[in-house]
């Protein structure tokens, strides 16, 4: 069993377009090719469990065909992810205490720090829950300056003394689904943060149920929970934060904040100028550093395009041009199938040459 589930891996690494080297993990999320000769991938880097944020232009090599680019005569560059994709993180938060209790208080400045961390670099969503069927709306904060404020956490009605965190999931993914589709990106990444004192009580969704949805959109997943035996957050594949009580929540949740911001770090839009004049071509995405230990970290990635009308006159700034992912909308109750964030569909059979905008502004 132990021998096919590591051949079943393996599988996975090949089918998903990237690749393993000393620890660490390449992998293609989309891959942009338009004329005259501009190519665009967006990849995530990760080191086992961790992401891998920081990295500069230079800890990135490229290949075509087996040979190696010069990185300053393809204008090697990384590019601003904001014109081309949606981003957000949404905190699902245990309601306790009552309203105004010190317990209460606590939970409001918890979060509110949670925001504070994240909000220059990432919008943020507040949901709480408790056992009842939904969420409660604590606040939308976009990104950028500003003191956030969690006080409508101080008000809601007190818990129902049961937890619905399989349906606080799910209507997690939910809201954070329809955020992100709003801001008609063609492409997602969203990360859900999931904080719980403990397992789902009110069996109004199962686990499996749960799962199902997670796996169909694929969203980061972060999860907060009292004590180092947290079972019931074995959901959580980007990483658990254990508080060691109730008392210490404030600092689990600047944690949390800190390894989401990380996890939006982990990408990254790297652009160049293909030589290429025709045919079909495979680029290779080298990736170099070293660990936080001083270690020689890398992977690599490969991709097919074709390189068909390739000219002259590449500017790499240029906005990429990615296919839009489609997804039924999340407020119908059924997670959508293909509304995987983070993600991006297969390139056009051939390595279709997508045409650049027609405009300079293609958030429009």
């Amino acid at each position: 069993m132990l021998h096919r589930l590591f051949l079943l891996a393996l599988l996975a690494v090949a089918a998903s377009g990237c690749a393993l080297l000393g620890g660490s993990r390449v992998e293609a999320v989309a891959t942009s090719v338009q004329k005259p000769s501009n190519i665009a991938l967006l990849v995530e880097v990760t080191e086992g469990e961790e992401p891998v944020a920081g990295l500069e232009p230079q800890n990135f090599k490229l290949y075509e065909n087996g040979q190696e680019l010069s990185g300053d005569v393809v204008k090697r560059t990384l590019l601003d992810r904001a014109p081309v994709t949606a981003e957000r993180v949404v905190l699902v938060v245990e309601l306790h205490g009552q309203p105004s209790s010190p317990e209460r208080a606590r939970l409001v400045r918890a979060v509110e720090v949670f925001v504070e961390k994240l909000r220059p670099v990432v919008a943020v969503s507040v949901f709480a829950f408790d056992g009842s069927d939904g969420l409660k709306n604590v606040g939308d904060f976009a990104k950028g300056a500003g003191a956030p404020s969690a006080a409508a956490l101080s008000t809601i009605p007190g818990p129902d003394g049961s937890r619905n965190l399989h349906g606080a999931v799910i209507n997690g993914v939910r809201q954070l689904d329809v955020r992100l589709t709003s801001e008609n990106k063609p492409l997602r990444i969203g990360t859900l943060v999931v904080v719980a004192r403990g397992p789902d009580l009110a069996n109004r969704e199962t686990e499996d149920r749960m799962a199902q949805v997670l796996e169909s959109v694929r969203f980061d997943v972060i999860a907060v929970g009292i004590g180092e035996d947290t079972p019931y957050l074995g959901f959580a594949r980007s990483g658990v934060v254990h508080s060691q009580n109730a008392d210490t929540l404030p600092v689990a949740f600047e944690e949390a904040a800190t390894r989401a911001v990380a996890t939006h770090g982990k990408y990254y839009l790297v652009a160049y100028c293909s030589p290429a004049r025709a045919g079909e071509r495979r680029v290779k995405l080298e990736v170099a550093y070293e660990s936080k230990k001083g270690e020689a970290r890398g992977g690599s990635v490969e991709q097919d395009f074709d390189a068909t009308g390739f000219g002259p006159g590449c500017n790499p700034t240029t906005p990429p041009r990615f296919t839009s992912q489609k997804g039924a909308p999340a407020s119908t109750g059924q997670a959508p199938p293909d509304a995987a964030v983070n993600r991006a569909p297969e390139p056009a059979p051939g390595g279709e040459v997508v045409p650049p905008p027609a405009g300079t502004d293609y958030a429009q």
